[in-house]
């Protein structure tokens, strides 16, 4: 008789907490943006903020930090460089990873350790983490952090993104933030409180209450930490508060805004032309025409006049000074402006087409230091996954990494790693597939289904490609370069006169 394993044996209880499951995130997965129905529409306003109040807010920015992410905010949508800036160091990464065993016991038992190594990568492959990821540090950079809720079953997973208004960093466990959200966001929004979940909502019926429930609120649970809460915090040197690591640019943004409406303004005014008409007067200053007359000449020659011209009558002089630059010194402010903004952020300005030359070399080594900040970002991620990992409670514990392996530097890193596996170095294999793109899943599943399934290096490339490394050598080929009579061809007459006195036998 078959041996029952008792692990895979799941209780009426567990059967139960996963059905439940599955029907709150079938309502949970389907998040709503807009409630167009009943006519409810989430309000967003922007604001442009003059000089002068950013930099009041820049002089104190744990004071203002709701305000600097507001306008963070408002910048990525409205500058492109600002987007670019931010977009740049969220897409460097190519998020490529490996599950690794985070210790090692001295007794293993084959089975469950590869049965545990198996649910660890399936598991992340559920996560879809080159699409999760990117949106969580992207966050995170732009309003200088991300609070989040995520929601799963047995087969889905989301990361359902939280105002950060109405959220803060309450404290960090095993190297990892957590946050408290303030439960006054669902005073106008309650039609939103299924789609969170029924722990989130049960947390506001208590803070709240609800006399028709008979149930008293209670003000002192205004702020709820929920257990499924994720918190990515861009800057780590103070976790106090939470700005855009890229605040101290906003200036900059702005002022190359000025740059390009006075560049606008003079090419406007440059299109218009001011006819100047001088009444003759006499010594006395009276005009010598007829001022009806002299109105009759002004209408006849404004009616016919195209727009952007304007005519004056008066019986003085009229002399014109200019205080406009040249067009190319107005253009070489706005590009000036431009190098500047880039120079502020510490990113080189040739990432974004920008035209001063430069050698390869120091942008390859501008573009580490923009690696480093994208890694130090996915670093944290990476320790939140593995805070997940470690709830799984499995006998053998393994751990996520990602590679420090970014879009400027992919085709390095796979030599890297190509070059250690050619050499034997153990693990060099899965890091030279992972990146390559491939997921720890990937390997194992394509691996299976070549070796076991399909049977490809058995029967499908059971030779090699044929090339130069392949071919067996000739033993009568006597090497140099092909002759007429090896390639099927004709001699000429001086080449049978060649082979007749054999005047090639010495050569």
């Amino acid at each position: 008789m078959e041996q029952i394993n008792k692990e895979n044996i799941k209780t009426e209880e567990q059967i139960l907490l996963e059905r439940f499951a599955q029907l709150s995130f079938a309502n949970l997965k389907k998040t709503m943006i807009q409630d167009l129905q009943n006519q409810r529409k989430e309000s967003v306003i922007f604001v442009k903020y003059p000089i002068d109040k950013v930099v009041k807010m820049l002089e104190n920015p744990q004071k203002y930090e709701k305000e600097l992410r507001q306008m963070s905010t408002f910048l990525f949508i409205t500058s492109s460089h600002y987007r670019r800036l931010t977009t740049h160091y969220a897409k460097l990464p190519t998020y490529n990873h490996i599950v690794v065993p985070a210790n090692l016991p001295k007794k293993i038992n084959k089975k469950n350790y590869k049965d545990n190594y198996s649910k660890v990568i399936y598991q992340l492959e559920k996560y879809n983490l080159k699409h999760e990821i990117p949106k969580m540090i992207l966050t995170a950079i732009v309003e200088g952090v991300f609070y989040g809720l995520t929601y799963e079953t047995t087969e889905s997973f989301y990361i359902k993104q939280f105002d950060g208004k109405f959220a803060d960093v309450s404290y960090i466990e095993d190297g990892v933030y957590t946050f408290s959200m303030d439960l006054n966001y669902f005073i106008t929004r309650e039609y939103l409180l299924p789609e969170y979940g029924d722990e989130i909502e049960m947390a506001y019926l208590k803070y709240k209450g609800d006399p028709k429930k008979n149930i008293k609120g209670n003000v002192d649970l205004r702020w709820f930490e929920p257990s499924n809460g994720v918190c990515i915090k861009a800057d780590e040197s103070n976790p106090l508060f939470s700005v855009p690591i890229f605040c101290s640019i906003f200036l900059d943004i702005l002022r190359l805004e000025d740059y390009k409406l006075l560049k606008k303004m003079k090419t406007t005014l440059d299109n218009y032309k001011v006819l100047s008409l001088k009444m003759e007067v006499d010594e006395e200053g009276v005009p010598k025409m007829d001022f009806e007359m002299a109105t009759r000449y002004y209408n006849q020659i404004l009616n016919n006049v195209p727009d952007g011209i304007g005519v004056i009558l008066s019986p003085f002089g009229i002399t014109d000074f200019s205080f406009q630059k040249s067009a190319v010194a107005d253009q070489d402010a706005v590009s000036q402006a431009e190098e500047e903004l880039w120079a502020s952020s510490g990113t080189s300005s040739l990432l974004f087409g920008s035209a001063k030359a430069v050698s390869s070399s120091s942008l390859g080594l501008s573009t580490k230091t923009d690696e480093q900040i994208s890694f130090g970002l996915l670093t944290q991620v990476a320790r939140y996954f593995n805070k997940q990992i470690k709830m799984m409670n499995l006998p053998y514990l393994f751990e996520v990494k990602f590679l420090d392996q970014s879009i400027f530097n992919s085709t390095e890193v796979q030599n890297q790693y190509n070059k250690a596996a050619t050499y034997g170095v153990s693990g060099a294999k899965l890091l030279y597939a992972s990146s390559l793109g491939m997921t720890p899943s990937d390997v194992v599943n394509l691996s299976y289904l070549e070796n076991d399934i399909l049977e490809v290096t058995e029967t499908m490339f059971k030779s090699p490609l044929i090339s130069s490394n392949t071919l067996s050598p000739d033993a009568n080929d006597k090497g140099g370069k092909p002759t007429n009579v090896s390639k099927g061809e004709g001699l000429s007459e001086s080449g049978e006169q060649t082979l007749e006195n054999d005047e090639n036998a010495n050569k």
